[in-house]
Formats: C-alpha cells, structure tokens, sequence
C-alpha cells in the first residue's frame, strides 16, 4: 500500500526511480521492485524516500492508514 502510495507520487511529480535509488543509496532493481510491490520497502529506506522527496515521513503512511482504518469490520464501527 505505501509502496504503491510513493510510486504514485514519484510518477505524478516526475522523479525518475534510478535518481531516487541513488539518492537513497538503493539499487535500481531493489527500488524498482519495491516500487512495483515485489519487495517490501524496510522502516529505513522508507525515511530515505521520504527525505529524498522532501515529504513528511507521514506523507504515505497516513493514506495507508486510512484505506485500511475504512474496511474496519469492528462492532460499532
């Protein structure tokens, strides 16, 4: 879910994967992957992306929250 968040929005502004794997110190094919949900993006290299965007660290994280905090099937909800 924040993979596919961050990959939205690298898309939506333009940022080429190859200049964020540099920037964050990842591989092109462990970015690539990330990205496309094929591997999962550790706490760390979360924090990179996210300084590297110059974005909130919350930024993805609270869409992830909300989508999954809607289809709550909790009594009372």
């Amino acid at each position: 879910m924040i993979a596919e968040q961050v990959k939205s929005y690298v898309t939506e502004k333009g940022f080429k994967q190859v200049a964020i794997a540099k920037g964050v110190g990842m591989s092109k094919v462990a970015m690539s992957e990330t990205l496309a949900g094929n591997r999962t993006m550790t706490a760390e290299e979360y924090v990179r992306i996210c300084d590297f965007l110059e974005v909130p660290y919350d930024k993805f994280a609270q869409g992830a929250y909300e989508e999954t905090s809607t289809t709550s099937t909790a009594p009372g909800r």
